[in-house]
């Protein structure tokens, strides 16, 4: 093993001995709330609740879903009152009869957006609600829209039912849109994390919510942000539904995304939309298909006010420009993108681009330079990318690492391309990313001159399990 690569071995970081919460981190999420956010509503729940005090903070959050700390049973109790979960839903209970550890359960995946539409559960099934939540207009006006739904349900698919709605009229108010675009927000986090099939059950039933309210009330500037949140989240759809291997479903939401991105005037949506359907034609072997609907992605981009959305934008076309072997323009797209990457603030961007950080652009670099031969290049920044990504179970990560596999097998150090590929191939397993998948098919056929070696006929079985 030779030095650099010895390096990018002992970068993947090893496994900690503490066990971060995700099941909590997923409850905070999906209210998209931040760990100070979470912090001030417990603080409000425990006054309302107890008629005292709770002295968490942000930091307290963070140390608990970190698995630095376990949270006192006081804050347990609270946080599942608050929450309506379980101990063992929170990941507060290791041995829960009702999870695996380690794993996500459907329970974990069908909470709120599910229980909230539903309406009011029977009082004798009922858990500890908090105090002033039926005063909140976005829970009653989701739950009387189930309620009048389930007399007389809606067979229409999903994304038919939002086109419609946005040629009625409808009514909202900034609280209702808030509270739904944050959710929208949760839901975009979770995708990272959360197989698709799982995730998709929630995001239709928020489209469905969103689709109700914009069926119902008048034209206004309220109303426009009320079809953009419902445009972001058929965004999210069509993604889920491609990464599901529904092509056709993908399509539908995409249309019915770009509808909204049109009558909304959202320059950055619509580059958002145009962005998801160039990975269908690069599945297909299309770069060069790829290659004109980023071009088109990044002319609406630029007028979106979106930086991150133009460097994710910029990071894709350099992929494309390189499977399609043109090295100046692949080039020219990687610059375009650290720049953007470096200009923008990733606050105040747009909810589709929380998944792209410093180490997945790492990991579009480095599919970029293995594209283009250049090992050099691809190792430092493949290096560089591994330490600083964080050792989660992402589906970003597992793409970084089958860049780092392609980087070992251009320099012909098979054991280790086939370490990553594994490692990529666990998480792909976790989350059930079908991109991520097709990834590791191309490092195996990459591998075919070396199939007789002990590591690829490892990689093998695993792929046998798996597929």
């Amino acid at each position: 093993m030779t030095p650099a690569s010895s390096a990018l071995t002992t970068a993947v970081s090893r496994p900690s001995v503490r066990t971060p919460n995700i099941r909590l981190r997923n409850c905070r999420e999906e209210r998209g709330w931040s760990q100070e956010q979470l912090a001030m509503e417990l603080r409000d729940f425990a006054a309302s609740r107890e008629g005292r005090e709770a002295g968490v903070t942000g930091n307290m959050v963070c140390k608990w879903e970190k698995g630095d700390k376990k949270p006192s049973l006081r804050y347990q109790r609270l946080l599942g009152a608050l929450f309506q979960r379980t101990s063992g839903e929170l990941g507060f209970i290791e041995n829960d009869t009702a999870h695996t550890a380690g794993t996500t359960s459907t329970a974990d995946i069908v909470g709120t957006v599910g229980d909230i539409a539903a309406g009011p559960r029977p009082a004798h099934l009922s858990g500890p609600s908090r105090p002033g939540a039926e005063q909140r207009p976005f829970l009653r006006l989701v739950a009387a829209a189930e309620d009048a739904t389930t007399v007389s349900p809606d067979t229409r698919p999903p994304w038919e039912r939002l086109s419609v709605a946005l040629r009625q009229q409808a009514v909202a108010t900034p609280s209702v849109v808030g509270s739904l675009s944050a959710r929208t927000a949760g839901l975009f986090g979770l995708e990272e994390r959360v197989p698709a099939h799982r995730l998709m059950e929630r995001v239709t039933a928020q489209l469905a919510a969103l689709s109700r309210l914009l069926e119902a009330a008048p034209r206004s500037a309220v109303r426009q942000a009320l079809a953009v949140t419902a445009g972001e989240t058929a965004a999210l759809a069509g993604w889920l539904a491609f990464d599901m291997r529904n092509s056709a479903d993908a399509r539908a939401y995409y249309r019915v995304a770009a509808e909204v991105a049109q009558e909304t005037g959202d320059d950055a949506l619509l580059a958002c939309v145009l962005g998801y359907e160039s990975f269908q034609s690069s599945m297909n072997g299309r770069p060069d298909k790829a290659c004109a609907l980023l071009a088109e992605a990044q002319r609406h981009a630029a007028h979106g006010g979106s930086p991150m959305t133009c460097a994710w934008l910029a990071a894709r076309e350099a992929e494309e420009q390189a499977h399609q072997g043109d090295r100046d323009a692949a080039l020219r797209a990687l610059d375009r993108a650290v720049d953007a990457f470096e200009q923008a603030t990733p606050a105040d961007d747009r909810v589709w681009t929380q998944f792209f950080d410093r180490s997945r652009l790492d990991g579009m670099r480095v599919t970029t330079f293995t594209r283009l031969r250049r090992p050099d290049a691809a190792r430092a920044t493949a290096l560089e990318g591994l330490r600083t990504t964080s050792p989660t179970t992402t589906k970003k990560r597992s793409l970084l690492l089958s860049a780092v596999a392609e980087v070992h097998i251009q320099q012909r150090e098979i054991e280790q391309a086939c370490q990553f590929a594994a490692d990529a191939l666990a998480i792909v397993a976790q989350t059930d990313f079908s991109l991520g998948l097709t990834r590791i098919l191309h490092i195996r056929d990459h591998l075919s001159p070396w199939r007789g070696i002990q590591a690829v006929r490892d990689l093998d079985e695993q792929l046998r399990v798996l597929v």
